[in-house]
């Protein structure tokens, strides 16, 4: 398992896209750690290609706990920190430009290495 974790034959993760926290000033590791746990359960999962799964945690991000939105696919994951749980993934997905959703960090991730 040299890629960190995914048995032979299956997909692995990797990140595509981190932005800097605005809370940190620097990218979200628990958010990434989150990430990254979640695409290794979903590369073991006998899900088909139109499968998805979201929903909502609280992550330690130092002195606070930090709201995030996550939505997976076989074909790679997303996560929004400090959302709220009840906003829609299909508004973060495609925000509305007249009332944007900004999120403190983003991270998308597909098929590939996840560090």
């Amino acid at each position: 398992m040299a890629d960190g974790g995914s048995p032979p034959g299956l997909s692995p993760y990797r990140v595509l896209g981190c932005s800097t926290c605005r809370h940190a000033d620097a990218p979200c590791r628990p958010g990434l750690v989150f990430l990254n746990r979640l695409c290794q359960a979903l590369a073991l999962a006998p899900v088909g290609a139109d499968f998805d799964i979201s929903g909502s945690a609280s992550l330690c991000c130092g002195a606070r706990l930090c709201p995030v939105v996550w939505w997976a696919t076989p074909a790679g994951a997303r996560l929004w920190g400090d959302v709220a749980p009840e906003v829609p993934v299909a508004a973060l997905l495609d925000p509305d430009p007249a009332a944007p959703l900004r999120a403190a960090a983003e991270i998308t991730a597909g098929p590939g290495l996840l560090h």
